[in-house]
């Protein structure tokens, strides 16, 4: 069973807006904004940034973003993130749930900020003034039309992310997706595929096709990324961390972990805080 404990704070956006618990719209400055976004933390939710001016640079999970005026970037739930203290940024802060999208199957998921053109960027902005007059009326129909809004945006911006997804392609999100939420749990193809409703065969064919890779090593790689994370940011020993990512014995975590990524699991914590001290930036 899942180890509850909490090893990295997390955010739920119904916590911080409890009147509309699964979307907000803010305008941010990133100086105001600071004491909130210094501490690590990660997300229940969705976080969509457009930059208006200046420069917003973030770690997430151990790889630093900058963002630069015009560009979007987001932030997907359970990234480890910790905002940099060298930026003068001022932009739209857009954070919502999964399930506050109908309109598409999954949020877009971006990789890397994304520029647009001049007149896009143009458009982007006025659908972003409707969704803030919207957000903050709160007339009859408020929530459809938010919902409608964000939809063609996302849309919009998965045209730069990547081509339109074909079936194969949806059905690879939709297992990344599963993967991030089961980890811990669901260890093997066979249980995604269950919960697809497809064949394990036929689920390992189409990661193949669309990434390069197996269904199991796409696990794998995410339970590395937590043991990352936990290493780096928690305070929790070595043996906690591996029983909270299942597995029963330290020496099973200290293989797979070393099998992975060259180090053990004291190595690597020794070597990416004493990174992270050393580091100016």
């Amino acid at each position: 069973m899942p180890r509850k404990k909490q090893f990295i704070a997390s955010q739920s956006l119904a916590g911080l807006f409890p009147d509309l618990p699964s979307f907000a719209i803010k305008i941010m400055s990133t100086n105001r904004e600071m004491s909130t976004m210094m501490d690590v933390h990660r997300h229940n939710y969705y976080m969509l940034f457009v930059l208006i001016e200046g420069v917003s640079a973030h770690m997430i999970d151990m790889e630093l973003i900058t963002l630069n005026a015009g560009q979007i970037g987001l932030i997907v739930p359970g990234q480890v993130h910790l905002a940099q203290p060298e930026q003068s940024g001022v932009g739209w802060g857009i954070a919502f749930t999964a399930d506050f999208v109908p309109l598409l199957s999954l949020p877009v998921t971006l990789q890397g900020p994304v520029t647009l053109p001049a007149d896009e960027l143009e458009a982007v902005n006025q659908i972003i003034c409707l969704m803030y007059r919207e957000y903050n009326e709160k007339k009859a129909q408020a929530i459809p039309l938010l919902q409608h809004y964000l939809s063609i945006l996302l849309l919009m911006l998965q045209r730069h992310s990547a081509d339109a997804p074909s079936a194969s392609k949806s059905l690879l999100t939709r297992y990344r997706e599963l993967v991030a939420t089961h980890y811990l749990e669901w260890t093997k193809p066979a249980q995604y595929a269950e919960a697809l409703h497809i064949s394990a065969d036929y689920l390992n064919e189409v990661v193949r096709q669309y990434s390069g890779q197996t269904a199991s090593s796409l696990i794998t790689e995410r339970r590395v990324l937590e043991a990352k994370r936990l290493l780096l940011h928690a305070e929790e020993s070595v043996k906690e961390i591996a029983w909270h990512l299942q597995f029963n014995e330290v020496s099973y975590f200290n293989r797979f972990f070393k099998q992975h990524t060259g180090y053990t699991p004291a190595a690597f914590r020794e070597s990416v805080r004493d990174k992270s001290l050393s580091d100016p930036e």
